[in-house]
């Protein structure tokens, strides 16, 4: 116990310093978490190890990220994204899905980590991407608020990707070939299914629930219902085979047109930013384990950059110009949605733990993070630089 309560106060500690440090920097926080606990872990200081209890908190933090990420999400913006942000997600998943399955097949036999490494680069985080945009003052452009529109629908369509991969992944294994595929068809019916339930949720529960807003009072009652709300749905997704971060992220949606949530979204952030969340992203640099870096581990990050940035500058960036958007606009908005982030690590982290994919995934997985969270803000400053602009128009 003694043990367990000193690597948490390390965790906070450095984490924190780190986030100030990589914020000082115009870096997001997330940055200076993951390497604090490279810092922490085996690869520098080796006084933090990876045990059940930074798992359990760990995994805590990933529930409370994700009810976040659906409580701040604008459900009426995301309506009016119209298609234009929907296509350019849909190309922003497509190519970086099949572009990384065929890279994992120059290192791996396995076709469901190949799948996975797929899965894992059609992550978009778009937070870094929307404080340059307001630095340089072009969240309202049409590139910009393209951007925001489809790096919400690139979540909700990669979280269902993500549910069916691995609920797939995990039932491939039938020992017929008739039970396999009656498995799989089962999958599809439950993660259907819970689309369904939660399309219908999303919809029309804050609507009943806003008529009962006046016994409904912000305070502690209803956070901890909330919080029980979020983890119920997540645990209700994981037993149906399906990731409990989208269950968490749907709860974050259902309850985001709530009349309550500006209390709510202010009190998960301080639980969540201040304390689980910083404990999640150190235990992703803890479990990097930097002495299994080889030469080939080396390659897989370098093929796993490229297809990283190539996957949504030529996907998103075709897409948008299929939508008759500029040259111009189309690099940005290109740019724009490169930084991987917290959603591929979330991703990287369910499929290590799962067994889908190894180690030699991981670790390549989490520098490309770094690098494109580095090269997003300075290809979107250069794109949005009027000289650029005008030799692409």
């Amino acid at each position: 116990m003694e043990k367990a309560l000193l690597n948490i106060v390390l965790i906070l500690v450095f984490t924190k310093i780190g986030g100030i440090i990589s914020r000082r920097m115009k870096m997001p926080e997330v940055l200076g978490a993951l390497i604090a606990g490279v810092i922490l872990g085996p690869v520098v200081l080796n006084i933090v190890q990876y045990d059940d209890n930074i798992k359990l908190l760990s995994n805590l933090g990933v529930i409370l990220l994700m009810f976040l990420a659906g409580l701040e999400t604008n459900v009426e913006e995301f309506k009016q994204a119209g298609l234009s942000s929907f296509i350019i997600a849909v190309g922003g998943i497509i190519l970086p899905l099949v572009l990384g399955t065929l890279g994992a097949y120059m290192f791996f036999s396995d076709f469901w980590e190949n799948i996975f490494v797929g899965v894992i680069l059609t992550a978009t985080s778009v937070s870094i991407t929307a404080e340059t945009l307001k630095e340089l003052g072009k969240l309202n452009t049409r590139a910009g608020i393209n951007i925001l529109g489809a790096a919400v629908i690139d979540d909700i369509l990669g979280l269902i990707l993500i549910s069916i991969v691995l609920a797939v992944a995990q039932t491939s294994g039938s020992n017929t070939e008739v039970s396999s595929t009656l498995s799989i068809v089962y999958v599809f019916v439950k993660v259907i299914l819970f689309c369904v339930a939660s399309i219908i949720a999303v919809a029309y529960m804050p609507k009943y629930m806003n008529k009962f807003k006046s016994y409904i009072k912000p305070g502690r009652e209803f956070f901890t219902f909330s919080i029980a709300f979020a983890v119920l749905i997540a645990y209700i997704a994981e037993i149906l085979g399906i990731a409990a971060i989208t269950g968490a992220y749907i709860a974050g949606l259902i309850l985001s047109s709530f009349v309550h949530r500006e209390y709510l979204e202010r009190n998960v952030k301080a639980i969540s930013s201040g304390f689980l969340s910083l404990i999640f992203f150190a235990s992703v640099g803890i479990e990097a384990n930097l002495q299994g870096l080889t030469l080939e581990v080396v390659l897989i990050t370098l093929v796993m950059f490229v297809i990283a940035v190539i996957g949504k500058v030529i996907g998103c960036g075709a897409a948008a110009r299929l939508m008759k958007m500029s040259k111009s606009e189309s690099v940005q908005i290109g740019a724009g949605m490169i930084s991987r982030g917290e959603v591929a690590i979330i991703t990287a982290n369910i499929g290590l733990q799962k067994g889908i994919i190894s180690e030699e995934i991981f670790l390549p997985t989490l520098i490309v993070v770094i690098l494109t969270t580095i090269i997003t803000p300075i290809l979107l400053k250069l794109s949005f630089s009027h000289k650029r602009m005008a030799k692409l128009h």
